[in-house]
């Protein structure tokens, strides 16, 4: 017997009390724009947004309902391209002191480039697969890889432990199959 239940997550839509709001995220730790904002009569608010961890956004109202959604895709793409863009530059800069960085030890017994250059290779298609994950299914990947508790990330998605544990294991399995040709 299946249970159709549909999983709402709400957010307070108005936490400062505008009918149309959107959201400008503003980086961890800039305290300069946090500043800036406040000064200039920019509410600035911590909120935790669905399948997201929390940042500070400032919070503007928009004159309807539809300029608010447009801005608020904006702004998700925007943030969305920026992080591609920093992800990208940082594949393109391969030197000898970022492999250093990274472990590489020249006069270590058993290095051997091949493996190095394949192990890049994994690291980069499983990268591009992460990159085409929704946050929901990449927040699940980062919950194991920092082997967080199912309960605590329940908790902070607002979902049933047994729903996280079911779209967990979902998309272990789906990023299985992607990465199968790597093993």
């Amino acid at each position: 017997m299946t249970k159709n239940v549909k999983n709402e997550v709400t957010v307070n839509p108005n936490p400062l009390h505008y009918p149309f709001p959107y959201y400008v995220k503003i980086a961890d730790g800039d305290e300069a724009s946090i500043k800036y904002y406040k000064r200039n009569g920019v509410p600035v608010s911590y909120i935790h947004l669905p399948h997201r961890m929390p940042h500070y956004y400032a919070v503007f109202n928009a004159a309807s309902q539809e300029e608010a959604d447009s801005m608020n895709r904006f702004f998700n793409n925007l943030d969305k391209k920026e992080y591609r863009d920093t992800k990208a530059q940082m594949e393109k800069e391969a030197s000898y002191e970022k492999l250093v960085e990274e472990g590489f030890d020249a006069a270590q017994d058993g290095t051997n480039p091949e493996e190095i250059v394949a192990y890049k290779t994994v690291i980069n298609a499983l990268n591009k697969e992460l990159d085409e994950l929704t946050d929901e299914k990449l927040r699940h990947c980062k919950m194991v890889a920092n082997k967080e508790s199912e309960r605590e990330v329940a908790k902070e998605m607002g979902i049933p432990r047994t729903t996280l544990s079911g779209r967990k294991n979902a998309t272990l399995k789906e990023l299985g199959k992607k990465m199968k040709d790597y093993r």
